[in-house]
Formats: C-alpha cells, sequence, structure tokens
C-alpha cells in the first residue's frame, strides 16, 4: 500500500452468518519457522484467534520481483500448513476449528 500503510481484515462466515474483522492484532509473527498468530474481537463481544504453523513440511522460500522491478523480495509459503481457529461469541463457550494440513500461510518482507 502507498505511503506504508498497513492492515489487515478477515471474513469469517460462520452459522450462516459473516463477520467481517478489521481490527486483526498480531500476537505472534516468526518469520524463520512461519508462524503467525492474530487476535481480534467485535463490539458484540465476539473474540477471534487464529494460529498458523507453517513450519513443517511443504515450507518453501520463493524470490518475488519486487513491483518497482529494482530486485526482488523472499517470500515463504506453505500451502501445507496447519491452522487453529478459536471463536468465542460473548458469554459462550470457545468453539474450536483445526487443520493439521491444507492451510496456506505466505510471509513476504523484511522481518
Amino acid at each position: 500500500m502507498p505511503f506504508g500503510l498497513v492492515f489487515h481484515k478477515a471474513v469469517l462466515w460462520h452459522n450462516a452468518e459473516q463477520r467481517v474483522f478489521n481490527n486483526l492484532i498480531e500476537i505472534r509473527k516468526d518469520q524463520e519457522t512461519l508462524r503467525w498468530g492474530l487476535r481480534c474481537s467485535m463490539r458484540d463481544g465476539f473474540e477471534l484467534e487464529i494460529q498458523f504453523d507453517g513450519s513443517g513440511a511443504g515450507m518453501h522460500r520463493l524470490p518475488y520481483v519486487k513491483t518497482d522491478c529494482r530486485g526482488s523480495l523472499e517470500v515463504l509459503n506453505n500451502s501445507l500448513a496447519k491452522a487453529t481457529l478459536c471463536l468465542k461469541p460473548r458469554g459462550g463457550s470457545v468453539e474450536k476449528l483445526e487443520t493439521a494440513t491444507g492451510a496456506v500461510v505466505e510471509m513476504g518482507g523484511h522481518p
């Protein structure tokens, strides 16, 4: 994005309801092991925490050419990553969704 702006946005369909999260906060980011954690909450008290682990089989590094063509940028990718999603509605119990493989995580830029 221009002017150094960075944003994260997630859209989740859960129980036939769309939830848009605009206030994601990084709680963990390790580019060497391709692990990433995010947390956020909504005004109605609904909380979300996401953990990605791309350190296993399938992790690879790719050089991407910068958009201004002045060099390249290393990007780490794993399409066989693990992911855990914890959902907690206000006053409700935590619902945990997990996949041991098949989540896609990609990171680029500087650590």
